[in-house]
């Protein structure tokens, strides 16, 4: 069919417009076949046998010339054929004319560790955590998208922020501590990826949202006739006479049997607990620790510490210091005219001024202190600066305080003993402070007193080990969960591509791969496009592999070496048909009355329209019934 019209498509050795005439012109008369070729026709249609060293439709090819110049790049060497030109390709080049390098990933592309995999003409790169970009180039942590001096940590989605101490988010974006969720006057604390309050006295909860209305003393016993007191949420027990402790458990009296204090030191039982008076050079809270004083010297200024028989020291300054610690500079004189100092310096008091280059020194009478001999000894200790019940002495050098027992510092201004028994849970250590106490609690532990655990309740997710941990806990994470909390199962959103199995590790996952597909997540088909040459099939392997399906006339891992047998060699044309071959195929021309592949098919009658079929020697004709014509009778 045609626009409004039509054409007819004739059998062989029929024309006309509508196929009514028989073309008995042999396809041979019209055809000349070249360089002595042989022509053979069958209808319409003709082949030329060629002789060696020539081919084409009309033999009007010299195999010879084919392979000059040489189609063969990057050395390859070219191989006339019959059925064209090969090319043997040096090592590392595949394609018709070996233009395709093997080796693209010889030397690598890939940048920041990436795998180069070569692919036909081409390559691709599998990129490490955190990397991307044709040649893995771009590191998604530079610059840092983490804000608020969260630090970026290469990983299998890209990137992850580790943030600082009360962040969180993708990109550590969120304070937690700055919307205060902590109630009732609580105090936020930052911790690794979470808060946690400090709530003030009669308040409890996570965020210090409930009020703690049961009296303490309620669950507390105070023994030996201890007395409860409460405050809030907290409790404390006044003790009679001779005891102590939190509960009042401890008899004060037993606290010196045996004697806790070592190196000769002697032991006072007190209403606080026991103290030692420690032997010269030894300190501590059981004179356990060897301390010498003058080592390294308090002295400034060249100054020589001297030791003291009750365990203190003195500095002997330089002429030109004075001081406690020899830390004041005597005023200085004029170089300029040469003056003795004395002469413009008046010791007070009596005092007896002595120069030494542009220094002086006022040596002062009993009685008598500082720089002139300004000071009156007998009035540093008027009034008393000794606090908590300390005794003044006045001295040459200043005023010394003798501290009552659980009492230390220049002015007796600090106890020692805010630690005794200790108040930090959990294994703290007690820090005494200046009419207070602080803890260095153990790692994932926090509050006041380290009361607080941070694991319990468990933080971490999935069924996961919180661990304590510097920056306060850790989880520790079952095998393919990420995330501070383990919250992120890395093969739910199932990242391995065409059919490939997730399977979980720790921190991150891998990819069991389908037949034939390789890459981090199996992204890559080796068959696609197909490696295989001239019409091989790529046929998909275990373990990341393929393998080629060559054609017949066709060898090689990639089909690409050409098998030269001529296929009619192989090939028998059945009833006196005749074998063509082209390349690596071969065409069966079949005499009239048969047909198939090999001719191997009897066309029994091919008379249409009721005509009838006479055998003739290799051929038959068709007696047409009226009305129909042609060969047979269509």
């Amino acid at each position: 069919p045609q626009a409004g019209n039509y054409s007819c498509l004739c059998a062989d050795g029929i024309v006309g417009l509508n196929c009514e005439t028989a073309n008995n012109i042999d396809p041979c008369t019209e055809t000349k076949c070249l360089n002595s070729g042989t022509c053979f026709s069958s209808g319409s249609h003709f082949n030329c046998q060629c002789v060696a060293g020539f081919k084409g439709v009309n033999c009007e090819i010299k195999i010879s010339d084919l392979c000059s110049p040489n189609p063969c790049e990057n050395g390859g060497i070219c191989n006339a054929a019959t059925d064209g030109y090969h090319c043997s390709c040096q090592d590392g080049f595949i394609g018709k004319n070996c233009e395709t390098s093997k080796y693209m990933c010889n030397p690598s592309p890939c940048e920041n560790g990436g795998t180069c995999v070569p692919e036909t003409g081409n390559y691709s790169c599998n990129c490490l955590d955190g990397f991307e970009g044709m040649n893995c180039s771009i590191d998604l942590c530079d610059p840092n998208p983490c804000k608020n001096g969260g630090m970026c940590n290469h990983a299998p989605a890209g990137y992850q922020c580790n943030c600082a101490d009360g962040f969180n988010g993708d990109f550590c974006q969120t304070d937690l501590c700055a919307s205060n969720p902590c109630q009732n006057i609580g105090t936020c604390v930052p911790q690794a990826g979470n808060y946690s309050c400090l709530c003030a006295d009669g308040m409890i909860g996570p965020n210090c949202e409930i009020a703690n209305k049961i009296d303490p003393c309620m669950e507390t016993e105070c023994l030996n006739s201890g007395t409860c007191f409460s405050s809030g949420s907290h409790f404390n027990c006044q003790c009679v006479a001779g005891f102590k402790g939190i509960n009042c458990e401890i008899k004060i009296s037993d606290l010196c049997n045996p004697n806790p204090c070592e190196n000769g030191g002697t032991c006072n039982a007190a209403t606080d607990g026991y103290h030692c008076s420690c032997q010269a050079g030894f300190i501590g809270k059981n004179c356990e620790t060897s301390k010498d004083i003058c080592d390294p010297s308090p002295c400034e200024n060249s100054g020589t510490c001297v030791y003291k028989p009750e365990g203190n020291f003195s500095c002997d300054c330089k002429p030109a210091y004075t001081g406690t610690l020899c830390e004041i500079v005597i005023k200085p004189f004029s170089q300029a005219n040469n003056t003795d100092p004395c002469t413009e310096t008046e010791c007070l008091n009596s005092g007896t001024c002595f120069s030494s280059g542009s220094h002086f020194n006022c040596q002062c009478v009993a009685g008598f202190k500082g720089v002139n001999c300004e000071i009156k000894i007998s009035d540093l200790c008027n009034p008393n600066p000794c606090e908590n019940g300390g005794i003044c002495n006045v001295a040459t050098d200043g005023y010394h305080c003798s501290c009552q027992a659980g009492f230390i510092g220049r002015n007796c201004e600090t106890s020692k003993y805010m630690c005794n028994p200790s108040p930090c849970e959990n294994g703290g250590t007690c820090v005494p402070e200046t009419g207070d106490y602080s803890c260095n609690c153990l790692e994932g532990f926090g509050g006041k007193n380290c009361s607080i655990d941070l694991c319990d309740p468990n933080p971490c997710k999935n069924g996961d080990m919180c661990n304590h941990a510097t920056a306060g806990y850790q989880c520790n994470c079952a095998d393919g969960f990420v995330g501070d909390y383990c919250q992120s199962d890395l093969c739910a959103s199932n990242p391995c591509q065409h059919n490939g199995t997730c399977v979980p590790q720790v921190g991150n996952y891998s990819c069991m791969c389908a037949d034939g597909m390789v890459g981090q997540n199996c992204n890559i088909d080796l068959c696609d496009p197909s490696p295989c040459e001239n019409s091989g099939t790529c046929v998909r392997k275990v373990g990341g592999n393929f393998l080629c399906d060559c054609e017949p006339a066709y060898t090689g891992t990639l089909c690409e070496n050409a098998n030269n047998i001529d296929p009619c060699m192989e090939t028998e044309c059945l009833n006196s048909g005749t074998c063509f071959s082209s390349g690596s195929h071969f065409n069966c021309q079949c005499v009239a009355g048969f047909k198939g592949v090999n001719c191997e098919i009897k066309i029994s009658d091919p008379c249409m329209n009721g005509g009838s079929c006479m055998d003739k020697i290799n051929q038959f004709t068709c007696n047409c019934t009226d009305g129909y014509t042609g060969v047979t009778c269509q």
